[in-house]
């Protein structure tokens, strides 16, 4: 009786209120845990000579919500509104990323957690294991010097494939001119830019590119006309070569 009227009024049954009861306590928990956590992460920065706001930034706070949270399961889940303190961010580190869909050097915020006096990010080391502070710290500094060294090499590249696309086209105005992808192999996945000149015959040459300006070269090449020759067509050309 007691717990329909509960129901009745709105008002939690006891075997609710105590689920609603046991998430606070739960929140509270994660919230201290997560505090002394955030704390000691930051502690290991500094101590493995990371600077604040350069290498690492720590944005953990905690605050007060009301939200309208499920509870329960099956038949005996309900929803409820229900006010608490919710730890939100924590210790980042600051890393270089190239965007290559965008084609930019961005900056990214990566976490980092602590196991056992040391530090883990996956992002920016090779193994998934925790380094003493200032050896993540040189593995930061060298992941941020690759990302810089990818972007920079893909301008240089994307520089050359410029200008060998306007140079073919100058050459060849009749001549079908693009940029695109190739492989090595077709079960690589090291693909590399090509440069191809495609004439209306359906000829063709792809050409790959070099370290500089004018020094590609020839990657594939198709001629259009001989392959529709029969075989003796084929030999009478070759055999007035």
């Amino acid at each position: 009786m007691k717990n329909q009227l509960e129901l009745n009024f709105g008002m939690l049954t006891v075997e609710q209120q105590e689920c609603v009861d046991r998430f606070k306590r739960s929140q509270k928990s994660d919230v201290n845990r997560r505090t002394s956590e955030s704390k000691t992460i930051q502690e290991l920065l500094l101590s493995g000579g990371f600077e604040e706001g350069i290498d690492f930034v720590n944005d953990f706070k905690c605050k007060e919500v009301t939200e309208t949270r499920s509870f329960g399961y099956g038949d005996d889940e309900f929803e409820e509104e229900v006010t608490f303190t919710k730890a939100i961010g924590g210790c980042c580190l600051i890393t270089d990323y190239f965007d290559t869909g965008k084609n930019q050097l961005v900056i990214r915020k990566t976490f980092v957690s602590e196991n056992g006096g040391k530090l883990e990010c996956s992002t920016v080391t090779s193994q998934y294991r925790a380094y003493k502070p200032s050896s993540l710290l040189t593995k930061l500094k060298e992941y941020n010097e690759r990302e810089k060294g990818d972007f920079e090499r893909a301008q240089k590249t994307r520089t050359i494939i410029d200008f060998t696309v306007e140079k073919y086209k100058l050459m060849f105005p009749k001549a079908t001119v693009t940029k695109g992808t190739d492989y090595n192999g077709r079960y690589s996945y090291n693909p590399f830019p090509i440069v191809k000149v495609e004439f209306e015959s359906g000829s063709y040459i792809t050409f790959r590119l070099g370290w500089e300006k004018d020094k590609e070269y020839i990657h594939k090449k198709f001629d259009g006309v001989a392959s529709k020759m029969n075989a003796i067509e084929m030999l009478n050309i070759f055999n007035n070569q």
